[in-house]
């Protein structure tokens, strides 16, 4: 008769343990891509940011004559 009346409940199944588990890995990987494309974006912005300078006084730029510009005159 306490099975009917609901006392004895015994705590999670299998079946519930694996599904709380699922969904614990599937939120942990959906916040490390999104900490992944966020790193991405701020990436890309600082090398938007920062690539005319780096350029300008990158050491392969400065090597030789097998680089020239309009802006020198050159060929």
């Amino acid at each position: 008769m306490a099975g009917l009346l609901g006392g004895g409940r015994r705590g999670p199944t299998q079946a519930e343990k694996d599904a709380q588990a699922a969904q614990k890995r599937s939120e942990e990987r959906a916040a490390a891509q999104e900490r992944t494309e966020m790193q991405g974006a701020q990436a890309r912005r600082r090398l938007r940011r920062t690539g005319g300078m780096r350029l300008l006084f990158s050491p392969t730029r400065q090597e030789g004559p097998g680089t020239q510009t309009k802006l020198g005159g050159g060929q």
